[in-house]
């Protein structure tokens, strides 16, 4: 585990997978055990460099307006140089899983081509229109080849997924079906897709 200094304490981060490969994969989640390898056993069939960020509250405070000196604007200033610190000169491939998914679309626009391929998971979309309003146009600026994964029970559903994809430039949906979700409560995590999520933030980099 390491850390980085952030303006009320620090971020945990963790890195991992090949040093020096030519993609590198930002994963951005909450929660206990956020920094760990979503799955080993998928992450090992790739050749890449995996950067995952622990976020917690209040790193994830004033997500939808990300101006000015907000808590959500610092933190995406501060993965920003975590990017460029751990993985210089690399194309970056973006996750966000659930309350985490905001920062990633946000770090997904201010990044611009650098960040080619984002995918969000069992995100939910901004539930008043004051939220939508400020968040619609950042969503035009992501110019990421974007995934967004819902399924099961989960809180997120097809209507949130439909959000984004109607809103991001070039962004699909795919569906998960409960059943075929590997989880004690039926939501959708990251560890439960993390193959196909993988395959599109790191396409061509499966290890042959």
């Amino acid at each position: 585990m390491s850390r980085v200094p952030w303006w009320d304490g620090e971020l945990e981060y963790r890195s991992f997978g090949t040093p020096g490969a030519p993609r590198a994969i930002l994963v951005l989640r909450t929660g206990d055990g956020a920094t760990i390898d979503p799955d080993v056993r998928v992450t090992s069939g790739f050749d890449v460099r995996i950067v995952t960020v622990g976020l917690d509250a209040p790193e994830l405070e004033d997500p939808p307006a990300f101006g000015g000196q907000t808590a959500a604007g610092l933190t995406v200033d501060a993965l920003r140089d975590l990017l460029a610190r751990e993985a210089p000169g690399t194309s970056v491939g973006l996750v966000g899983e659930r309350s985490a998914g905001p920062i990633a679309v946000h770090l997904a626009a201010a990044m611009g081509p650098v960040v080619d391929r984002l995918a969000i998971v069992g995100v939910l979309s901004p539930t008043d229109p004051l939220s939508r309003d400020l968040h619609t146009p950042l969503l035009d600026e992501v110019v990421a080849d974007t995934l967004v994964v819902v399924g099961g029970d989960g809180p997120a559903g097809v209507h949130d997924a439909e959000w984004y994809e109607r809103r991001i430039p070039s962004a699909r949906v795919e569906v998960i079906a409960a059943d075929d979700l590997d989880t004690i409560n039926g939501h959708v995590t990251l560890s439960a897709v993390w193959a196909s999520v993988l395959a599109h933030v790191a396409p061509g980099a499966e290890r042959r």
